[in-house]
């Protein structure tokens, strides 16, 4: 009886060193952490209506400007989502995603022309992130590091597509918040040859969109306006890039805000990445039930 009551004791002795490890593993792991598996990437919108001064061409499918204006008048939209693939890889508490971005403009009012896609941009990419690196009110919030791929699925000679390797870091100042992007292209061989599908076909991309891009903002409950400057910071005898001005403002339904856009400049979308463009754009700001947190892109 003595030696059962031994290994009787020994067992509850086990069971309860067990539980109170799992109890301490539990602790440990954030559980509401990416509690959905489909989130939102960059900012989901619909842009109803984009004027633009500029006047613009129609191409044929040879990529050839014609003498036919375009409508000054088009929609846009974006749609991005991410997935988590692995949680505190190597105990570097960042996590690596997949996601997938698409924007793209749509005569929409060309009625004449059976109101057109003029182009679409297609953004998969891969990347490790971390967020909440400094728990107070100032200071880096986000990191993250990416390889993309973007391409607008067009074959030749209206291909346009490239590959980069960027970096991301936020900061938040109580109600400001600011950053940048920095960005490298991925070498590509270039023979000048339109029928070569190996060929890169926008060699002189990053001088009219640039390599970097900085950006500043404050946002107060759903009010948010952002200023974002892209060029080739570091080169300031290129006088090219963007300036973009978003302005999203509260609606009555918390489903979605209204997003006022201002853009000036090149790599509007990447057909026409070389061509000066000036528009202004009225829609809405999707509101993102699958994300847990502010968006800044």
């Amino acid at each position: 009886m003595q030696a059962d009551d031994n290994s009787s004791q020994t067992i509850k002795t086990l069971q309860k060193y067990i539980n109170n490890l799992q109890w301490k593993l539990d602790s440990k792991i954030d559980k509401n952490k990416h509690k959905y598996n489909l989130m939102g990437h960059y900012s989901n919108y619909i842009l109803f209506a984009g004027y633009t001064p500029t006047k613009l061409y129609k191409t044929t499918n040879e990529n050839n400007t014609t003498s036919t204006p375009r409508d000054k008048n088009e929609a846009q939209f974006q749609v991005s989502i991410k997935v988590p693939i692995f949680n505190n890889i190597f105990n570097s508490k960042g996590d690596i995603f997949v996601a997938y971005t698409q924007n793209s403009y749509w005569q929409v009012y060309d009625k004449d022309d059976s109101s057109p896609f003029r182009e679409t941009n297609y953004q998969p990419e891969v990347f490790w992130q971390t967020d909440k690196i400094n728990k107070n009110r100032y200071g880096l919030k986000t990191l993250r590091v990416s390889a993309i791929h973007q391409s607008n699925g067009e074959s030749s000679p209206k291909s346009r597509s490239w590959n980069k390797t960027d970096i991301f870091m936020l900061f938040e100042a109580d109600k400001f918040f600011y950053g940048f992007n920095a960005w490298s292209r991925w070498d590509e061989p270039y023979e000048n040859d339109i029928n070569n599908t190996r060929d890169d076909d926008n060699p002189l991309l990053t001088d009219y969109i640039g390599n970097q891009k900085i950006f500043v903002g404050f946002k107060y409950k759903r009010f948010k306006n952002t200023l974002t400057y892209q060029n080739d910071i570091l080169d300031f005898k290129k006088d090219k890039g963007s300036i973009i001005l978003d302005i999203i403002l509260p609606s009555i339904n918390d489903n979605y805000n209204y997003f006022f856009r201002y853009f000036n400049g090149y790599g509007e979308s990447l057909i026409d990445y070389d061509k000066r463009i000036k528009r202004y754009s009225i829609g809405v700001m999707v509101a993102n039930i699958l994300w847990q947190g502010e968006k800044y892109e």
